[in-house]
C-alpha cells in the first residue's frame, strides 16, 4: 500500500472518530459473517459505530487527534466502538453481545474514557453502573419524593391559612354590618326622641296656654259680677 493511499485512509480514519472522548477497543475477529454482520447492524441501530483497522493505522489517526490513551490497548486483532448516549450505555451494549455471542467469539480489550485508559475489567465494571436515563430517573425520583410532601404540607397550611384570612376577612365585614346597623338603630332612636320631645314641649305649652286663657276668662267673669253688683248698691 503506498503512503499516498495510507495518509488518506489515516485521514478518513481520524474523519470518522471526530472529536469521540468516550471509546471501546474489542475483538471480533473470531466471529463468523452472520453474526458479525447482526452484531454491526444492531449498533448501528442504536447510533454506535465500529472500525476495524490496522492498530498501526488506528495509532496514527488518534495520534493526529491527541489521543493516546488507547495506545497499551490497541493490541491484537482490535476494533474501534463509539457512539450511543455516554460510556456506560456503550459498555453496556457491548457487555450484552459478549454475553448473548460468548467471550470466546467477542472479547472486550479495554476503552478510554476522557483521557483515561480502561481495562477490560473497568469496562464490565461500567456495564453494570445505572446508565444516564437510569441516574436521571433516580434523581428525578429522589428529588420528587420529599418534594411532593413538602408541596402537600405547603398546600395544606396555605389553604389553612387562606381559611383564617376568609374567616377574618368575614368577622370584619360583619363588625362593619353590624357598625352600621347600630349607627342606623342610634339615629333612629335619636330621632324617635327628638320627635318625643318636640311633642312634649308642644302639648305642655298648648296645656299652658288652655290653663291662661282659662284663668283670664275667669277673671274677667268675676270682674263683671262684682261691677254688676257694685251697680245693683
Amino acid at each position: 500500500m503506498s503512503k499516498r493511499i495510507k495518509e488518506m485512509l489515516v485521514t478518513d480514519l481520524q474523519q470518522r472518530i471526530g472529536d469521540a472522548e468516550e471509546m471501546l477497543v474489542v475483538d471480533s475477529s473470531r466471529l463468523d459473517a452472520i453474526s458479525d454482520n447482526r452484531f454491526r447492524l444492531a449498533l448501528r441501530e442504536k447510533d454506535i459505530r465500529i472500525l476495524t483497522v490496522k492498530n498501526s493505522m488506528a495509532l496514527r489517526a488518534l495520534h493526529a487527534l491527541d489521543v493516546t490513551a488507547l495506545d497499551p490497548v490497541l493490541e491484537g486483532p482490535s476494533s474501534l466502538v463509539f457512539g450511543g448516549e455516554d460510556i456506560v450505555s456503550l459498555s453496556k451494549e457491548i457487555a450484552g453481545w459478549v454475553k448473548e455471542l460468548g467471550d470466546e467469539l467477542l472479547a472486550i480489550k479495554g476503552g478510554m474514557v476522557e483521557g483515561t485508559t480502561l481495562s477490560s475489567g473497568d469496562v464490565e465494571e461500567l456495564s453494570k453502573s445505572p446508565s444516564r436515563e437510569e441516574l436521571i430517573g433516580q434523581i428525578v425520583g429522589l428529588l420528587l419524593s420529599p418534594g411532593s410532601n413538602v408541596v402537600g404540607a405547603v398546600l395544606g397550611s396555605g389553604g389553612r391559612l387562606a381559611g383564617a384570612v376568609e374567616a377574618i376577612a368575614d368577622g370584619a365585614a360583619g363588625g362593619e354590618a353590624g357598625a352600621e346597623a347600630a349607627d342606623g338603630s342610634a339615629e333612629d332612636a335619636g330621632d324617635e326622641a327628638a320627635g318625643e320631645t318636640d311633642a312634649s314641649a308642644e302639648d305642655a305649652g298648648d296645656e299652658a296656654a288652655g290653663e291662661t286663657d282659662a284663668s283670664a276668662e275667669d277673671a274677667g267673669d268675676e270682674a263683671t259680677e262684682e261691677e254688676s253688683g257694685e251697680s245693683d248698691a
